[in-house]
């Protein structure tokens, strides 16, 4: 399966702290601090906000992102006006998408409002990420929200504290790494060592935005190199559609004094990269398989990255064992369709097909099932063995057997 980025119920209180016509994000108490609670799907931190005080939404925390993202799919009673229409690129295989500009948006999360907030308006859903999450997401907040706070990420425990950066003091049991800004995004420094032994320094947009661990740009520029042995694969979906590319290994990847061994990376060819500074750009991004393993902190304010080991940091790096590329479909997400199956894996040995739809994996029925929850079983030990019961639409229900095996 694909790395890829309910309504809940939430107590929404807080001590109001009367600002007259502020604009931007506030801390709602006199505390200077306030904690928010986050769902955790692949690797992507969702977060409850409040559209325009009239309804509740899901976004994802998006350090890659330069605006705050909205998908038109809402319902008419939403009634957000918009200022003039834009042309958006991202990455993928499709040309630039059409969006609209909305002002003056009222957005609150738990303890913290936001008002006068600019939104870009997808016209249409394109970046489906429902059905790669298997869950209703609405939207993605990034660096309007970053740049008003100090933003703590405790992965284990799902949950962000977010201090006033006035009054912020880091804890000496964190590691700090220097972390700069370009066009409003965060870049870090770091290492890797790849196949071949060569060490590699280069300049990363951290990315929380993104299931993979590490992804690498390669091009004429630079010295990164494809593994000899890589297996080709859909590595995410961007605003252009598909990224097309193939994951291979690392010896060695480092963040500062960390140092992770046998790294996934996810490798892509790319033409045009951001400068990052006078003699260096970025050759890669680091995302959320790789920086949950951390417990961090992000001062944009003072351009610092502050890290600290979690429970996470030393499992293992697997990408999926099985070879298939499965998404959540129908009203409540609980159907699950194939949509890709991998040459040579081994659901592909065994016959599992695109469209197949999954009613059973080792004898638990799918409505037991989310798509989180596939993603971890198709991750197990290389000697677990798979039994599914697919429906496909020609023979009805299939049995098909497969022993899980590590491809890369």
């Amino acid at each position: 399966m694909k790395q890829r980025w309910i309504i809940v119920l939430c107590l929404w209180f807080s001590l109001p702290v009367l600002k007259a016509d502020f604009i931007g994000y506030q801390i709602d108490n006199q505390l200077r601090k306030t904690v928010v609670p986050f769902e955790l799907s692949n690797n992507l931190i969702i977060v409850p906000v409040m559209l325009n005080d009239s309804l509740p939404m899901k976004f994802i925390l998006d350090t890659g992102v330069r605006t705050t993202l909205l998908m038109d799919d809402q319902p008419d009673f939403l009634e957000i006006s918009h200022t003039r229409t834009v042309q958006v690129a991202g990455m993928g295989n499709s040309d630039a998408i059409e969006a609209y500009i909305a002002s003056n948006i009222s957005l609150t999360l738990p303890g913290i409002s936001g008002k006068g907030q600019s939104l870009v308006i997808l016209k249409s859903p394109y970046l489906n990420l429902a059905s790669h999450l298997g869950m209703e997401v609405h939207g993605i907040i990034g660096y309007d929200f970053f740049n008003h706070f100090v933003v703590e990420i405790n992965y284990p425990a799902r949950k962000l504290t977010i201090y006033d950066p006035n009054y912020f003091k880091p804890s000496a049991r964190f590691h700090s790494v220097p972390l700069r800004l370009v066009n409003d995004r965060p870049y870090i420094d770091a290492l890797l060592e790849q196949a071949t032994h060569s060490a590699l320094k280069g300049s990363f947009l951290l990315d929380t935005g993104a299931s993979y661990g590490l992804l690498l740009e390669i091009d004429d520029d630079t010295a990164v190199t494809l593994p000899e042995k890589h297996v080709p694969a859909i590595v995410g979906w961007g605003l252009g559609g598909e990224i097309e590319g193939n994951i291979g290994r690392l010896k060695k990847f480092s963040i500062g004094k960390f140092r992770m061994k046998n790294v996934l990376a996810s490798y892509i060819t790319k033409n045009v990269r951001e400068p990052v500074s006078d003699d260096q750009k970025r050759i890669g991004s680091v995302g959320g398989e790789i920086l949950s393993r951390f417990h961090l902190i992000l001062d944009y304010k003072e351009g610092k990255l502050y890290l600290k080991k979690n429970s996470q940091y030393s499992r293992p790096f697997e990408y999926n064992l099985s070879g298939l590329d499965i998404i959540a479909t129908g009203a409540d997400y609980t159907t699950f369709k194939v949509v890709h199956v991998l040459d040579n894996s081994p659901a592909a040995i065994a016959g599992v097909q695109s469209g197949d739809i999954l009613i059973s994996v080792d004898g638990k029925g799918i409505g037991d099932l989310s798509l989180e929850d596939l993603t971890a079983m198709f991750r197990k030990s290389s000697v677990s063995r798979i039994r599914l019961i697919v429906w496909r639409n020609d023979q009805g229900l299939i049995e098909i057997k497969f022993r899980l095996k590590r491809m890369i």
